[in-house]
């Protein structure tokens, strides 16, 4: 288990506060828990407010935004730091997926996979940055595999999230000097809302267990084989890291 962070101010103990987008269900969701876990103050935010509401036990913060919409993400950043006082970790993790092969890809999927995968990103990441700046933090993205190796249909996924993957490097470059970090995570299939949207949990879970059958650990992921990564990398062991692309994948990058 990471360390639990804290940072001391005027005679006072005040914990790290992170942020995880897309904090609603799966990964986010596991990802926010483990960071909780760990010390931090978690705020999540999605746009569906629903799916946002802490369960028994959970200890998160939530905040409807549509990283999408730069007004949305910027007031959700103001609220934050009305609340809680200080960024010291952002997680980048809210995308969507949607698999259509060339001859039959959509404008609207186009649309849509830029505008929240690619641009959702820029402008989370944007808006935190002075607030990470202050508490020389941490933002990690979550990218993808498909990036660097992708399927058929894959192909305008692929490239948003190629493009996340471009701009953290940039980041990486630019604000070292003022010591935040930008990291990556890059998942293969994990079982998560992101791929079950299109099918009942049947055929789900047969296609989780055929589709694992190509990693040459045998298997697809599950949430918290991304999450307990990402928490150590939020925590104070990883403060030489930066500009990294970790792939979390049950070897398909080499299978």
């Amino acid at each position: 288990m990471a360390k639990k962070p804290t940072t001391r101010g005027r005679g006072t103990q005040r914990k790290k506060v992170a942020l995880v987008t897309g904090g609603g269900t799966g990964l986010g969701r596991a990802t926010a828990n483990a960071l909780a876990r760990d010390g931090f103050t978690v705020a999540v935010c999605g746009r569906r407010a629903d799916r946002l509401k802490p369960k028994r036990g959970e200890k998160l913060h939530p905040y409807a935004c549509d990283i999408a919409d730069n007004d949305s993400v910027q007031q959700t950043v103001k609220e934050i730091l009305a609340d809680h006082g200080r960024l010291d970790v952002v997680v980048n993790n809210a995308g969507i997926m949607r698999a259509e092969k060339i001859g039959q890809i959509k404008r609207s999927t186009i649309d849509d996979l830029v505008r929240i995968n690619l641009v959702g990103t820029i402008n989370m990441s944007l808006a935190c940055i002075p607030a990470l700046t202050k508490t020389k933090g941490h933002l990690i993205m979550v990218s993808s595999v498909l990036s660097q190796r992708p399927n058929a249909g894959t192909s305008i996924y692929s490239a948003t999230k190629g493009g996340v993957e471009s701009f953290a490097k940039a980041l990486a470059v630019e604000l070292a000097p003022k010591k935040v970090r930008c990291n990556v995570v890059a998942p293969a299939l994990v079982a998560t809302e992101i791929y079950a949207h299109a099918m009942d949990s049947r055929t789900f879970n047969k296609f989780l267990k055929e589709r694992g059958k190509v990693y040459p650990i045998g298997r697809a992921g599950v949430p918290e084989d991304i999450s307990e990564l990402i928490a150590y990398l939020a925590s104070d062991h990883t403060t030489w890291m930066t500009g990294v692309l970790i792939p979390v994948d049950g070897g398909r990058m080499i299978g």
